[in-house]
C-alpha cells in the first residue's frame, strides 16, 4: 500500500512546488490562462480516456472478462488517441481563434495525461509498487523542469503546458510498455466495451466534478473580474486541492481496488469493514491539513507566493479549504455507495444537477459580492452536493459515516487549532512551522489517547516495524 500512496503524496508536494514556480514565472494573468487550459484538458480526458482507467480498477478481477480487461482497454485507448489527435488538428483549420488554440494544447495535454493515468492504473493492478512510485514521481519532476526551461527561453503559458505534457507522457509511455508486455493489446468485444462504458463513464464524469466546478468558477471570474482574479483564485484552489483533496482522492484510488475485491470475493460486510477503517485514515490525513489552511492561511500564502499575490489568495484559501474537505468526503467516501452498487448513472445525474446549481450560485455570488463570492459559492455547492450524495446513497447501498471517528477527529482538530493560530501571529518562518509541527505532534498524541482507529494503527505498525528491526539486530 505504501508504494501506491506515498508517491502520490510526494507528487502532491512537488505539485505545490510547481505552483510556486509557475505563479512567479507566468504572473497572475498567464497563470490563469494556463490553469484554464489545463482544466479544459482534464475535462476532455473525463469524456475520452478516464472511464477506461476506471474500468481497469473495477473489472481487472472480474471473472466475466477473463483477465483481458487491460488488453482491451489499451486497444480502445489507442483508437481514441488517434481520433482526438485528428480532431484537434482539423478544428483549428475550420474555426480559427485564440480559444481554438487553447483547445489544441488542451488536447495534447489530455493524451499525455491519459498515457500516465492508464499506465499507472496498470502498474497498480500488476502490483508493481516501485515502478509505480518512479513513474508517479517522475511526472512532476520532469514536467516542471521542462516547463520552466521553455518559459524562461521565451515561451508563454502554452510552452508551460507542453512541458507538463511531456512530463506526463514520457514516464506514462514506460508504464504502458510494461503493460503491453504483460497483457498484450486487443480491441474489446461489444459487451465488454458496453460494460466499461456504462460503469466507467458516469464515474469518470463524476470524479471530475472538481474540474467542472473549478473551470466554471474561474471562467466567470475571468469574465466579471478579469483574468488576474481568475489566476489568484486558481492558485488558492490549486493549493487547497493539492494539499487536501489530492491526498483524499489518492487514498480512495489506492483503497478502491481492495474494497471492490473484498466485495467480489468475501461480500458486503467485509467491504463495509474496510470502508469504515478507511474513513478513519481519511480523517487522520484531512483534519490537520484543513485546520492548518483555515487557521494559518496567511502563513502558507506568504510562504508560497509573492506578497501582492499572497494578499489576494489568502482570503480564498480559508473558505476553499473547508469546501475541499466537503468535496473530498463526497468523492472519496460517499461515492462508494454508487460504485459498489453499479448505480453510477444516478451518481452522474446528481453531479449534473450539482454542477448546474454551482454555476448558478457562482454567477449570483460573483455578481453580487465580487471575486470573494467565488469561494463562498464553492462551499455552499459542496454542502448541497454532500447532502445529495448521502441521501441518495443511503437508498441504494448504505455506507455509514462513523460518528465516533468524526468526533475523535474534531477533538484532534481542537487540539491542533491553537498552535496554528499561534503560528499565524509570528513572523519568523522557522518559528511558524516549528509551532505547527509541535501542534501536529500534540494532535496525534491526543488522537492516539482517545483511540482514533487510524492513529492507533499507525502506532502499532511503527512499533512492530521497530520491534522487528531491533529483534533482527
Amino acid at each position: 500500500m505504501t508504494w501506491y500512496f506515498a508517491p502520490r503524496m510526494l507528487s502532491a508536494v512537488i505539485a505545490i512546488a510547481i505552483l510556486i514556480v509557475l505563479t512567479r514565472v507566468l504572473g497572475p494573468a498567464d497563470f490563469g490562462r494556463y490553469n484554464l487550459t489545463l482544466l479544459l484538458g482534464n475535462l476532455i480526458f473525463s469524456f475520452t480516456f478516464h472511464w477506461l482507467a476506471i474500468a481497469i480498477g473495477r473489472f481487472h478481477h472480474s471473472k466475466e472478462f477473463e483477465g483481458r480487461t487491460i488488453a482491451s482497454v489499451l486497444g480502445t485507448s489507442v483508437a481514441l488517441a488517434f481520433l482526438l489527435l485528428i480532431v484537434a488538428s482539423l478544428v483549428p483549420l475550420i474555426l480559427p481563434g485564440s480559444w481554438i488554440d487553447s483547445l489544441f494544447f488542451a488536447s495534447i495535454y489530455c493524451i499525455s495525461h491519459a498515457m500516465h493515468e492508464l499506465g499507472t492504473a496498470c502498474l497498480r493492478q500488476y502490483n508493481e509498487g516501485p515502478k509505480y512510485a518512479g513513474v508517479t514521481l517522475l511526472r512532476h519532476l520532469l514536467g516542471v523542469a521542462l516547463a520552466v526551461v521553455f518559459v524562461v527561453n521565451g515561451g508563454g503559458y502554452q510552452s508551460a503546458l507542453i512541458g507538463m505534457s511531456l512530463g506526463a507522457a514520457l514516464p506514462g509511455a514506460y508504464a504502458l510498455i510494461i503493460a503491453l508486455r504483460r497483457s498484450g493489446i486487443q480491441l474489446p468485444s461489444i459487451p465488454a466495451l458496453k460494460a466499461y462504458l456504462l460503469f466507467g463513464f458516469p464515474v469518470a464524469v463524476v470524479s471530475s466534478t472538481a474540474t467542472f466546478f473549478a473551470m466554471s468558477t474561474q471562467s466567470l471570474l475571468a469574465i466579471f473580474a478579469g483574468m488576474e482574479f481568475a489566476g489568484y483564485f486558481a492558485a488558492a484552489q490549486s493549493l487547497a486541492s493539492r494539499t487536501l483533496r489530492l491526498p483524499m482522492d489518492t487514498l480512495s484510488r489506492v483503497v478502491g481496488p481492495s474494497v471492490f475485491e473484498e466485495l467480489e470475493v468475501r461480500g458486503t460486510a467485509s467491504s463495509d469493514a474496510m470502508l469504515e477503517r478507511y474513513f478513519s485514515f481519511l480523517m487522520l490525513i484531512a483534519v490537520p491539513i484543513v485546520v492548518a489552511l483555515v487557521c494559518a492561511a496567511d502563513v502558507f500564502a506568504n510562504l508560497m507566493f509573492e506578497p501582492a499575490f499572497a494578499s489576494q489568495t489568502e482570503g480564498y484559501l480559508r473558505v476553499l479549504a473547508l469546501a475541499s474537505l466537503v468535496f473530498g468526503l463526497q468523492g472519496a467516501y460517499l461515492s462508494f455507495s454508487f460504485s459498489r452498487s453499479k448505480k453510477t448513472g444516478l451518481q452522474l445525474g446528481i453531479t449534473i444537477c450539482s454542477l448546474v446549481a454551482h454555476v448558478f450560485l457562482s454567477f449570483v455570488f460573483i455578481y453580487l459580492i465580487g471575486a470573494t463570492g467565488a469561494s463562498l459559492a464553492f462551499l455552499v455547492s459542496g454542502v448541497l452536493g454532500f447532502i445529495a450524495y448521502y441521501h441518495f446513497g443511503r437508498k441504494i447501498d448504505p455506507i455509514t459515516i462513523p460518528v465516533f471517528e468524526v468526533v475523535k477527529a474534531l477533538v484532534g482538530a481542537a487540539a491542533f487549532a491553537p498552535f496554528c493560530l499561534w503560528a499565524g501571529a509570528l513572523n519568523d518562518v522557522f518559528a511558524q512551522f516549528g509551532i505547527m509541527t509541535l501542534g501536529a505532534v500534540v494532535m496525534f498524541a491526543v488522537m492516539v489517547t482517545i483511540r482514533q482507529t487510524a492513529a492507533v494503527s499507525v502506532v502499532r505498525k511503527v512499533t512492530l516495524r521497530f520491534g522487528s528491526s531491533g529483534f533482527s539486530s
